[in-house]
């Protein structure tokens, strides 16, 4: 009798009882290796959408799968060796795969699309293709052990798998809830998520956070339908939380490896926010020039920055960078083609109007406007490709006088900043003047001309130093003068005077509780402490543990002292409500408030409050102590508005101890003379001092006239000066500058600095003049 022929779905069936096939070997193994290989590839793993970032673990995890469903397919085509090794390792790679697959869930539909239309789309449906297979594998395990009549039992590898993935979710999840409380509209859900960042949250992952708007990256998440929140909202968390900007950091190196954010797409550009720190940006030199007349206590600096871009593409540098007290920007350059370009004055929206455009069309402008009192806003675009560029900022500074025999210099820093300054980076300073310097242990040297010179090398950490400065002697010269060009024929007039220092009737403190000032904490407590004890005291801790604000009134300054050094300084707190309320208790004209505080990068509360008190009430003594480098938004927000006064800690204990001893402040006095210049040429001084001048008129302006914006816009104007309501802006062209209706400064109309060589070339033209002068005198008396 002839043999039968089984149907061909009979052989298959046979196949499919007695061992795992190709199939399982192709969707359970090979796709799934060649996921991983293209997630170890691109350190996409499961957040090619989605936000957890793949870790040693995570990419065990998922090899996992691939290598016991390989090694499950392999055992079972021979007898059954080892079925509880066997069930645990494919109890774990369902357990995996189940958990990848939930995760993938909202992108199947687009995978799927791409699949039938253009031929892509398998990576995301191999998480369910293993899962497929992995319990293919399970029922011929389960048949494999029946035939042999053994037990094994598969829950206990599901239960590692899940456990451990819940283990290694956990603090993803933790981050995502808090941070979306956080966010909520809720104060008090507000804070109850910024509690739970500050004690279980991760703060690598809240930075990453801020490049990249969340998603739902974890089975958790996905589970309690946590939503996105939008990088901005993370920055504000971020601070919040640990009490830094996130700009301090460096951009996260999962962010550094997208191309988006690497070489691409920077979404601050153009816009007044400094941002992250962009990869490949970093600042290539620095070198600061300073000539000072320590007789009429002024002098001008120039700080030379070269950018250096590594990245592929075209980068904006920005930054924020603190002026020494009093400073004004009196000029702005940019290197084009090895070309100096001067700047254009005008108002503010007009020049920032016309670096936006230029921004646009990719070309070489450079801004600088103010960001608050005492600190400037620069942006700088483009700084090419594997390229560099150059720019100078020239700034008119007024000396501090503690007393007449000695003036002094803060340095310029960055505040904040969107590049990279290396540890070991060196600021290059050249200081000159006419007495000796200091500038802690440092001595200035003889150098041409008569004049001495200070040469410093600095990191970026000592440059920021707040509590130390340039420092020199000074002959007592009471009055000064200097000829006022933009004015024709007149002249501007300083008087220096020594006034018994008035004791403010109030005085509210109000003391930041921020991470970032408890190192400062026993040094404030100190200084508070010297308070005189004749004042009314008030002491207001901003503290958005208690609502918003802890106040204590009236107290003496060793209570306010004990206070300080007993707080707990945590995270970033809201400063906003509590100068509004110490605003409200300075209700005497003598009144003075000290706002003592670290970096204050958002803005949590609207400055609305403050800005109405300053337009009802008029202006109040406002100290502003940062004790930390750092944005000041608040003080942005009341550029222009408020008067404030910078200082350092060690400037504010001055001022306390000739509060406390009766002791004179130094009164300066700036008017214009109509009129010839003096005949003696006795206290003549550059023209920075009419720049002085017209920027202390143009703050009066502001200040203690309300419908005079106008006159100030032209006043700051025809000095080139930056104030709150103009800049100065550099172009590439003419034709750029006459579309935005502006006009460069002249060359040989600005403000310089005779290098030591040009020195040099003066004192040799001199000396041969006059030997010219005695040569010829000599021989008329021969004659």
């Amino acid at each position: 009798m002839a043999a039968t022929i089984p149907p061909l779905t009979q052989v298959w069936a046979d196949r499919w009882q007695s061992r795992p096939g190709f199939i399982s070997l192709l969707f359970g193994v090979v796709l799934p290796l060649i996921t991983l290989i293209y997630e170890l590839a691109t350190h996409a793993c499961a957040s090619m959408m989605f936000d957890p970032i793949p870790t040693p673990l995570h990419v065990i995890l998922v090899a996992l799968v691939p290598a016991a469903n390989l090694f499950v397919w392999w055992t079972l085509r021979d007898t059954l060796r080892r079925p509880k090794l066997l069930a645990f390792a494919n109890g774990m790679a369902i357990g995996v795969a189940a958990f990848y697959s939930l995760l993938f869930i909202p992108i199947l539909p687009a995978a799927t699309i791409g699949i039938i239309f253009f031929g892509l789309g398998l990576l995301p449906w191999a998480p369910a293709f293993s899962l497929t297979a992995a319990i293919v594998l399970r029922v011929h395990l389960t048949r494999a052990a029946d035939r042999e009549q053994r037990s094994f039992a598969t829950w206990p590898g599901l239960v590692c798998a899940l456990l451990t993935l819940i283990a290694i979710e956990l603090p993803n999840t933790t981050t995502a809830i808090g941070l979306k409380m956080a966010t909520s509209e809720s104060v008090p859900e507000q804070s109850r998520g910024v509690r739970l960042l500050r004690a279980v949250g991760d703060d690598d992952l809240l930075l990453r956070y801020c490049y990249f708007r969340t998603g739902r990256g974890d089975l958790l998440g996905v589970l309690m339908n946590i939503s996105s929140v939008t990088p901005t909202g993370a920055r504000e968390v971020y601070y919040r939380v640990t009490g830094e900007p996130f700009s301090a950091k460096p951009v996260p190196a999962p962010a550094r490896s997208r191309g988006w954010w690497g070489d691409g797409f920077d979404s601050d550009q153009g816009t007044d926010v400094v941002g992250g720190q962009l990869p490949g940006l970093s600042l290539a030199s620095s070198r600061l020039d300073g000539s000072l007349d320590a007789g009429a206590a002024l002098g001008y600096v120039e700080w030379t920055l070269v950018m250096k871009n590594n990245s592929q593409m075209p980068r904006e540098a920005r930054a924020q960078v603190a002026l020494p007290p009093g400073a004004v920007v009196s000029r702005l350059t940019l290197w084009v083609n090895g070309e100096e370009r001067e700047a254009a004055f005008a108002a503010r929206g007009q020049v920032t109007q016309a670096y936006r455009a230029v921004v646009q069309q990719r070309r070489d402008p450079v801004l600088v406007t103010t960001a608050g009192t005492d600190r400037i806003a620069v942006q700088m675009f483009p700084v090419p490709a594997d390229g560099e560029m150059k720019v100078r900022i020239g700034m008119t500074v007024p000396l501090e006088l503690d007393h007449l025999r000695q003036a002094s210099l803060q340095l310029p820093y960055f505040h904040e900043r969107n590049f990279a300054v290396g540890e070991d980076f060196k600021h290059f300073v050249w200081i000159e003047a006419k007495a000796p310097l200091s500038h802690g242990q440092l001595r200035s040297q003889s150098a041409p001309g008569g004049a001495q010179a200070l040469q410093m090398q600095l990191t970026d950490r000592q440059l920021m130093a707040l509590d130390t400065a340039v420092t020199m002697s000074r002959d007592r010269l009471d009055a000064s003068w200097s000829h006022d060009a933009p004015a024709g024929n007149e002249i501007v007039k300083q008087t220096l005077q020594a006034v018994t220092a008035s004791t403010p009737s109030r005085l509210v403190v109000v003391v930041d509780s921020s991470a970032s000032v408890a190192s400062s904490a026993q040094q404030i407590a100190e200084v508070v402490s010297r308070l005189p004890t004749e004042p009314e005291l008030f002491l207001i801790v901003a503290d958005d543990a208690q609502d918003m604000n802890v106040l204590r009134a009236p107290t003496t300054p060793r209570d306010a002292a004990a206070s300080i050094r007993d707080y707990n300084f945590v995270g970033g707190q809201d400063n906003t409500l509590a100068l509004s309320k110490a605003l409200d208790l300075l209700t005497k004209p003598d009144g003075a408030l000290i706002w003592i505080h670290g970096a204050q990068p958002v803005v949590l509360q609207t400055t609305a409050s403050i800005e109405q008190r300053f337009e009802r009430r008029g202006q109040v003594q406002w100290y502003d102590v940062q004790v930390a480098p750092g944005p000041n938004r608040i003080g942005e927000n009341l550029d222009g508005l408020a008067r404030i006064r910078t200082m350092s800690l060690s400037k504010l204990q001055s001022l306390i101890t000739r509060w406390r001893s009766g002791g004179s402040d130094i009164v300066v006095r700036r008017e214009k003379i109509a009129g010839p210049a003096p005949a003696s040429e006795v206290g003549q001084t550059s023209d920075h001092l009419a720049r002085l001048w017209a920027h202390e008129e143009v703050q009066r302006l502001l200040y203690d006239e309300r419908d005079s914006r106008a006159a100030a816009v032209e006043l700051a104007h025809r000095y080139r000066l930056v104030t709150p309501v103009t800049g100065a802006v550099v172009l590439e062209t003419q034709q750029q500058y006459d579309a935005a209706g502006l006009t460069p400064v002249p060359e040989g109309t600005v403000p310089s600095i005779p290098e030591p060589e040009e020195w040099a070339l003066l004192a040799i033209a001199v000396a041969v003049i006059l030997y010219s002068l005695r040569r010829r005198q000599v021989g008329h008396v021969v004659a």
